[in-house]
Order: structure tokens, then C-alpha cells, then sequence
């Protein structure tokens, strides 16, 4: 027998990304469900203390992005915060995922972003040409 052919069901929860290649974001995380009243000073504090956040280097701020309404400017209650390292992104997944912050219960995952053409094209050989390995993927 071949190599077991389970694998495939990692992609099941990928239609929000509409088709297109979405590419796991190793050292950043995606919070949702933190309220309106979140803030990157709050945030940093509560996912700071597990670990480096990274420092926007044109900034000098942490990277910590909270998502607003453009019309309101409200936060939507959803965040993505970039850490040092994978390893800190992934113990801050185990670590809050699920827990209370602010009052709430929140959500946090890998954070993913569509594998867009600005991540290609900077001479690191772009996609890594696994394309043809995975067979059709065809039959819905």
C-alpha cells in the first residue's frame, strides 16, 4: 500500500479563502471575539506575556493589528498579533484559545493571509513548486 491518503482533510474548511492558496502565517495569530472594547495596548499586555511580540521595525510599534469597521471605526473585535517566533505564536494558541479576556471568551489560531503575488517575486524562489505532488484535486 501507498502512503495513507487521509491527509487531504486539512482542506476542508478552505472555501473562505474563495479558491485561492491561503498560506499559514507561522508566527502571527488571528484572535476573534474580543469586543469592541479591545485595543492594541490591551492586547499587548495580555499576549506579551507569553512571549515577544515583534516590533514593527518602521514604526517601532508592536505589531499588533486590530480590525475596525471602516465606517465606524469600531473595533470588529478581531486582531492579528505577530510574535518573534513560530514557537510563541503556537504557545499563545494553547495557551488563550478558548480562555477569557476583557470578559470574554476568545478565539485564537494561526493566522492566514491569501498567498498573494507580494509574496512572490522577492528572489526566494517564489511558490515552492509542490503543485504537481498532490494529484488533481479535483472531484469536489
Amino acid at each position: 500500500g501507498g502512503p495513507g491518503g487521509d491527509r487531504g482533510s486539512v482542506t476542508s474548511n478552505s472555501s473562505y479563502g474563495d479558491g485561492r492558496e491561503m498560506e499559514i502565517q507561522q508566527d502571527t495569530i488571528f484572535v476573534s471575539g474580543c469586543g469592541p472594547d479591545c485595543s492594541e495596548d490591551n492586547m499587548v499586555q495580555h499576549f506579551g506575556s507569553i512571549g515577544v511580540i515583534k516590533t514593527d521595525k518602521r514604526t517601532g510599534k508592536p505589531k499588533v493589528w486590530i480590525y475596525k469597521d471602516k465606517m465606524s471605526g469600531v473595533p470588529k473585535g478581531e486582531a492579528t498579533i505577530t510574535f518573534d517566533d513560530p514557537e510563541t505564536a503556537t504557545a499563545a494558541i494553547n495557551w488563550f484559545d478558548g480562555k477569557d479576556f476583557n470578559g470574554r471568551t476568545i478565539k485564537v489560531e494561526l493566522a492566514q493571509r491569501p498567498a498573494s503575488s507580494f509574496s512572490r517575486g522577492r528572489g526566494r524562489g517564489g511558490p515552492r513548486g509542490d503543485r504537481g505532488g498532490r494529484g488533481g484535486g479535483g472531484g469536489g
